[in-house]
């Protein structure tokens, strides 16, 4: 599993060319990975993850992140060993450490090379003002995600979860990214890969998964499949998402 999100840049970029605040994350948990990269993408990050930590060595030095979030994963070499390495040899990069609550003793020894240890699962109403914190000084940019409002229909910043009718349905990570994507270009005409890339962060997936969280994501709006309000399908270039107003 190798998500990458945007393009991470040169080398030499860091703290110069990019516009957002680019982070790497080291973890192999793919429904906390999925949250996490939604999350902080709405937020305005660009994300990098990779599930080995000996792969992230190489990572670090090529992508060249503002900030590394590590979590507690196995492989050639191990969490811990990582932190050590990219502290020697990055000693100015940033590095949040994620722990679950049972882990107390990979807690301990992450403390001793890592700037902080977060919780895991990730906490994204704070994370985000807690990154901001580390990325670089000076950075214009500025985390300030909104949430949608298109008449009857609320999409919220972060959490996953949608407003219709004042009725709050929580949705999986890939049709809130969906949705979020359709609501920031209402009226517009997406195509089947500016969705896929919305939802699925440049990793693998076929045409027919997207039709079909669309066909989840028109049930829950209660769009008619015969006659569709929300979503319609325009043959030959995409889809055209608006909010009726009754």
């Amino acid at each position: 599993m190798d998500m990458h999100v945007a393009n991470a840049g040169s080398a030499d970029s860091r703290g110069a060319a990019r516009a957002r605040p680019f982070i790497l994350v080291v973890d192999d948990d793919r429904q906390l990975v999925d949250e996490l990269v939604v999350g902080l993408s709405s937020y305005g990050f660009d994300v990098h993850v990779c599930p080995d930590p000996a792969e992230a060595l190489l990572l670090v030095g090529r992508l060249q992140p503002d900030v590394v979030i590590a979590a507690n994963v196995g492989g050639r070499i191990g969490t811990i060993e990582f932190l050590s390495i990219v502290r020697a040899s990055e000693p100015e990069l940033p590095l949040f450490a994620g722990a679950d609550a049972d882990s107390g003793a990979f807690a301990a020894r992450a403390a001793a090379k890592a700037n902080i240890v977060i919780p895991r699962p990730y906490r994204l109403r704070e994370l985000p003002a807690l990154l901001q914190s580390y990325v670089r000084a000076g950075s214009p940019w500025q985390s300030r995600p909104q949430a949608l409002s298109l008449g009857r229909l609320r999409v919220d910043a972060v959490t996953p979860q949608m407003w219709l009718d004042g009725e709050c349905t929580r949705l999986p990570p890939r049709e809130f990214a969906l949705l979020r994507y359709f609501a920031e270009h209402e009226g517009a005409v997406v195509s089947r890969q500016e969705l896929i890339d919305a939802a699925w962060h440049g990793s693998a997936t076929h045409s027919n998964t997207l039709t079909v969280h669309i066909a989840r994501l028109r049930r829950r709006l209660g769009d008619d499949e015969a006659n569709p309000q929300w979503i319609r399908a325009i043959r030959g270039f995409g889809y055209q998402f608006r909010a009726p107003s009754a």
